[in-house]
Order: structure tokens, then C-alpha cells, then sequence
């Protein structure tokens, strides 16, 4: 995976609101990643140099919870949003 895909995967899946006062947890913002990757017929990094990049693209973590660090501030969006949240959840469906 090139620094242009996660970049793309960025862009295309994760909004910021700084207004926002709470965030993305690491599963979610990497759960997402997942979803988005098989949306786009591609093979997931692994989550080490999945995290490496996102450090690199400035997406560092902001706080602590019981799922671990929290992005404050980043929402996810779009398809693989709604791919992610049906997997996690599919009495939705």
C-alpha cells in the first residue's frame, strides 16, 4: 500500500470537527480502513504499518478510553462507514 492510498482512504473515509468533543477509537478508525479496502478490492496493510502512515499523515491520538487511544476530533464517513457499522452490528440489517 502506497502513502497515496492511505491518503486516499483519508480523503474519501474520515472527516475532522474540531467542534467535535469526542472521536474515532483505534479499532474504529482501523475497522473502517478494513472495510474500505475490501470496498476497493484491495489487501489491508498490516495494522503496524497501517498506523505508521496514518502517523506520518499527522493522525495522531488525543486520549485515552477503554478501546485505547481516541482521535478527538474524526468521524468516519461514507461507504465503508456504513460497510463498518453494518459488519460490527448486523442486527441493523
Amino acid at each position: 500500500m502506497t502513502a497515496t492510498d492511505y491518503a486516499r482512504f483519508l480523503t474519501t473515509c474520515v472527516r475532522t470537527d474540531p467542534n467535535l468533543d469526542e472521536g474515532l477509537a483505534d479499532d474504529e478508525l482501523y475497522g473502517v480502513y478494513i472495510s474500505w479496502c475490501f470496498l476497493q478490492r484491495m489487501v489491508p496493510a498490516p495494522s503496524k504499518a497501517f498506523w505508521m502512515a496514518m502517523q506520518d499523515l499527522g493522525i495522531r491520538g488525543s486520549g485515552r478510553s477503554t478501546q485505547g487511544s481516541i482521535r478527538l476530533g474524526l468521524r468516519m464517513t461514507g461507504p465503508a462507514a456504513v460497510d463498518y457499522i453494518l459488519a460490527r452490528r448486523p442486527v441493523l440489517v
